[in-house]
């Protein structure tokens, strides 16, 4: 067999070169037409993952775009009014309108500021003590101490998520003789900004939960951070509890110094409801203050009076506003 020549070797060698680019050229354009097909047909960003824009399944070698979430930030602690107290983000995407039982109580239009607004015959020098965000494990047993070793009864406007974390506790302030306040279940600020549907959540919740660990329901609720709005009285109405408000206070909640706190809650005289803390976070200068506030209260001869509603309440249930 002849062996070629140099020059036939030289044109099978370009022969060869020729095909080879023509190969690689057909393969790139293949693939580039390919990718700009799938690029125009994916779905808009943000589809569902497996899930056409148009609604319908796409073949099951569709390109599949999930959209990126961004997590929201967490609500700081602390921002209620009360420093270290748990604070439940506003939920403000929907209306959600509640339709609500008929009043069990009269539908008020102001909260109840003073003991004569709820209890029209009290004794003579009454002076009422109301005590808010608890349950807490460390500072409700010391404030029921000394309430115990004053003679005196208080008003414990509780939480229900704690209320249902420390049902000792409740049950403890209930065989003491004290009044339990419905204050909201989560405490969630700011209260009068919360949908329908939220609101009266957070009261049916905390109703059930202390009815459930103390055998009593409550008759008064206290709104968050005193904050209310007309629903909030009818939704209260319809569960028959009434507005409770404060017209002293002390505001222990930012741990002025137990002096600021003692001053404070000394200005108080007969007919006033006078507010102050044993929950949502250290409620050491409250105690302190309570230690000298409780005496010089008795040497006034100030007789604190538990809230308790009279029956004939419980008889209007006209929508009239108070």
């Amino acid at each position: 067999m002849l062996r070629p020549s140099p020059t036939d070797r030289r044109a099978r060698r370009s022969a060869r070169l020729v095909m080879t680019r023509r190969a690689l050229f057909g393969m790139t354009a293949f693939l580039f037409g390919a990718g700009f097909a799938d690029w125009r047909h994916r779905p808009a960003d943000g589809a569902v993952a497996g899930v056409a824009t148009n609604g319908t399944s796409p073949p099951p070698n569709a390109m599949r775009v999930v959209k990126k979430v961004t997590p929201s930030l967490p609500h700081p602690a602390g921002s209620g009014d009360a420093p270290g107290h748990s604070h439940v983000p506003a939920d403000r995407r929907h209306p959600e309108h509640v339709t609500l039982p008929p009043p069990r109580v009269r539908v008020h239009s102001r909260p109840i500021y003073q003991i004569s607004d709820v209890i029209h015959h009290a004794p003579h020098h009454s002076i009422a003590l109301t005590i808010d965000d608890g349950p807490d494990p460390d500072w409700t047993p010391k404030v029921l101490h000394l309430l115990d070793r004053y003679r005196m009864q208080a008003s414990f406007c509780v939480i229900g998520l704690h209320a249902k974390a420390y049902p000792r506790l409740i049950r403890d302030i209930a065989k003491a003789g004290h009044v339990l306040v419905n204050h909201s279940y989560t405490h969630v600020q700011p209260f009068n900004h919360q949908t329908e549907k939220r609101i009266v959540e957070e009261i049916t919740r905390t109703q059930r939960v202390i009815k459930q660990v103390a055998k009593v329901e409550p008759q008064l609720f206290r709104a968050p951070g005193g904050a209310w709005s007309p629903f909030i009285f009818r939704a209260i109405a319809s569960y028959g509890l009434l507005p409770l408000d404060w017209d002293v206070d002390p505001a222990d909640w930012e741990r002025p110094g137990t002096l600021a706190i003692e001053r404070r809650m000394l200005r108080g005289r007969p007919n006033d409801i006078v507010l102050c803390h044993d929950g949502g976070g250290n409620r050491s200068e409250t105690v302190r203050a309570l230690r000298v506030v409780l005496p010089a209260w008795k040497r006034r001869h100030y007789r604190t009076i538990p809230l308790v509603v009279p029956a004939h309440y419980y008889h209007q249930t006209s929508h009239h506003s108070r």
